[in-house]
């Protein structure tokens, strides 16, 4: 081998070995970049439980925990009690451990969990645009339980809630005395005495009934995303300004009229709520709250996407030329589906 060859492999050798130093510090670096977040915890409205403890791990093994000992019944998606904990900017967890009793099954559910990392930390690096128009970041880690040991993982900010992942935990069991070492020693008795006193702020009726409860809801059937997006008719000309649309599945997202959320191709579940705001040709301004009926609309999403296998659909609101009456269709190219059932009120805003 001549001098110049040897110089030259060496040379090579060389820069090879400092690329993969300068990628192990890049990697290193990005897996601990700081992000400003919160914890947070949640529960379906009629299926209270409260967390005996939980906390996101991160990489040092340091723990963030999660808000614990108080009653949940927020709403499913629905971020509850948040304390400001530790720094305000943290690394991205790469698991979550949680332990909690579900009340309505007067049992206890642990399990511990690795994140994926690497989508949460884009998500809080890309950010999104809010109802202005104004580039945000997620602030929350929002950890939800259900009955049957469903953990699900939302990002949340200020206008905008994603789903993570969900993990599936696993039946414990916990004496009284390591729950609540100073409190009641009856299970039975502290359940009923805490669903007694949340159940004069639930509206609902048949509140927490331990029969027939829907495991599914939860794990299977809110999950279920298909490829529709909104759309809105004026009879009058009227404009949509603002959406606010909350989705079974706990997600949700604030968007003024030309956000590509509204828009793009992109699958979404089935929805639950919205509120819309739009003007008129004259620049009166109105709004809508909108209640779906959920068998109503979980059978018309069947009806189309599972049983006649359609690619993708519109949800059509069409606003009469009095701004005072909403008919909402879900449609494709062969079918259109009424949902009369879905509550409306149509107000003005000044």
């Amino acid at each position: 081998m001549t001098q110049r060859k040897l110089i030259l492999l060496l040379a090579i050798q060389c820069i090879s070995y400092l690329g993969c130093t300068t990628n192990a510090v890049n990697n290193q670096k990005s897996s601990m970049e700081k992000f400003e977040w919160l914890p947070a915890a949640c529960a379906p409205r009629l299926y209270p439980a409260e967390i005996v403890r939980g906390d996101f791990i991160l990489e040092d093994d340091k723990t963030i925990y999660i808000p614990n000992s108080w009653t949940m019944y927020n709403g499913w998606g629905d971020p509850g009690s948040m304390h400001i904990v530790g720094d305000d900017f943290k690394p991205v967890p790469i698991q979550v451990q949680i332990t909690w009793l579900c009340y309505t099954e007067r049992k206890f559910y642990t399990g511990k969990f690795d994140l994926p990392q690497r989508e949460i930390r884009q998500l809080f690096e890309q950010g999104y645009t809010d109802d202005r128009g104004i580039k945000e970041t997620f602030s929350t880690l929002n950890v939800g339980l259900a009955p049957g040991g469903t953990v699900t993982l939302w990002i949340h900010g200020a206008g905008l809630a994603l789903e993570i992942e969900q993990f599936q935990a696993i039946e414990t069991q916990m004496t009284m005395k390591e729950f609540m070492p100073d409190g009641i020693d009856d299970l039975d008795e502290y359940v009923d005495t805490i669903l007694s006193e949340i159940a004069k702020n639930v509206e609902e009726h048949g509140t927490f009934s331990s029969e027939n409860i829907p495991f599914d809801k939860w794990s299977d059937q809110y999950r279920k995303r298909y490829n529709w997006t909104p759309k809105f008719t004026f009879a009058d000309g009227g404009q949509l300004k603002k959406l606010l649309a909350r989705f079974y599945n706990g997600e949700h997202y604030f968007v003024e009229h030309t956000n590509p959320l509204l828009s793009e191709n992109k699958t979404w579940a089935v929805p639950k709520y919205y509120r819309i705001n739009w003007s008129d040709k004259n620049q009166n301004n109105y709004g809508a709250h909108i209640y779906f009926d959920e068998a109503e609309i979980f059978g018309a999403f069947r009806q189309l996407f599972e049983q006649n296998k359609a690619p993708k659909a519109k949800l059509n609101l069409e606003i009469d030329k009095y701004n005072s009456n909403i008919n909402i269709f879900l449609t494709n190219e062969n079918e259109k589906i009424a949902l009369t059932q879905t509550r409306i009120k149509v107000y003005s805003m000044k």
